[in-house]
């Protein structure tokens, strides 16, 4: 699954962090041409030890394989040499073998458009997903994003943005949200640009329908990534950590107190290219979702492996 579309699905409740959470920075992947088309196609296998919807806090306790699916298309417009302008589609979808009401279908649209200053370039964005679970509309999540970001020399990158958004259930409409919020992050970059450290921290304010589920949450995260060769062929290894903590404002009927969450996910992806097109993909994720509510406390683990081709 893409890094965006994950975030929608797994981070959204925390109002957040996608464009800051995207695998590089724009100012490192812009094309010097006026106007660039790139595309991917992916499909893989899962295998997830505790089969969840971390939204509606329903872990299964059951293992199962799911089949996988992402395809994507961006769009690079540049203009002028000051302005660039993206836009993107892209669509996941996991089927699993015996849990089909978990079923994820997943749509993101995208556009960003930024103007370099000279001393930052300042920016905004807007996301666009839609959500399906068991083949039933699911969850809508709009996000604008207004940002500032600063190439330093060569290896240091920081990017700031103010985030707003409003999510919205179909069939659990108490929790139908509106969230503001704000992230940091910095990107270093050294080994000739073939290494990068990522550190981040966002917070976001979520605001529910039901006074039960709002709630302040505070994310942080650090990336590490490494690009080398194995074989004669390019390769790349990413370990990843992120840590949210949420403090529920209004009381749980369930348990007559306020939630206090806690999750701790820790992430590890290896790729390998078997041509110019042609990529091996594999990942392995465990997370940790602690709570004083018992049916949000439980421990997840996640593997996977599929072949992506590029374009």
């Amino acid at each position: 699954m893409s890094t965006k579309l994950k975030i929608i699905y797994s981070c959204c409740s925390s109002a957040a962090v996608i464009a800051s959470m995207l695998a590089v920075p724009a100012v490192f992947a812009q094309s010097n041409e006026a106007f660039t088309v790139t595309g991917q196609l992916e499909v893989g296998a899962e295998y997830n030890n505790n089969v969840s919807v971390t939204e509606l806090e329903s872990a299964t306790g059951e293992a199962d394989y799911a089949g996988l699916l992402d395809a994507g298309i961006d769009v690079s417009w540049k203009p002028a040499e000051r302005f660039t302008a993206d836009a993107g589609y892209s669509y996941s979808s996991s089927q699993y073998q015996e849990f089909d009401e978990f079923d994820l279908d997943l749509h993101l649209l995208y556009a960003d458009a930024s103007y370099n200053l000279d001393i930052f370039t300042l920016g905004a964005n807007h996301y666009y997903g839609d959500a399906n679970l068991g083949g039933d509309d699911f969850l809508t999540l709009k996000q604008y994003s207004v940002y500032a970001a600063r190439l330093f020399g060569d290896s240091f990158y920081l990017r700031g943005a103010l985030n707003f958004s409003d999510k919205s259930f179909d069939t659990f409409a108490g929790r139908n949200a509106d969230a503001e919020g704000f992230n940091v992050d910095g990107f270093w970059y050294f080994n000739e640009g073939k290494s990068s450290i990522v550190l981040g921290y966002a917070f976001s304010d979520e605001n529910t329908l039901a006074n039960e589920f709002d709630y302040k949450g505070h994310t942080m995260r650090a990336r590490y990534s490494n690009r080398f060769i194995v074989s004669a062929k390019d390769a790349e290894i990413q370990l990843g950590l992120r840590v949210q903590e949420r403090k529920y404002s209004g009381l749980t009927p369930s348990i007559m107190s306020r939630r206090d969450d806690r999750q701790q996910i820790a992430e590890a992806r290896f790729e390998v290219s078997l041509s110019s097109y042609l990529t091996l993909v594999s990942q392995l994720e465990y997370g940790n979702y602690s709570s004083n509510l018992s049916s949000a406390d439980y421990d997840e683990t996640r593997a996977s492996v599929g072949m992506r081709v590029s374009f």
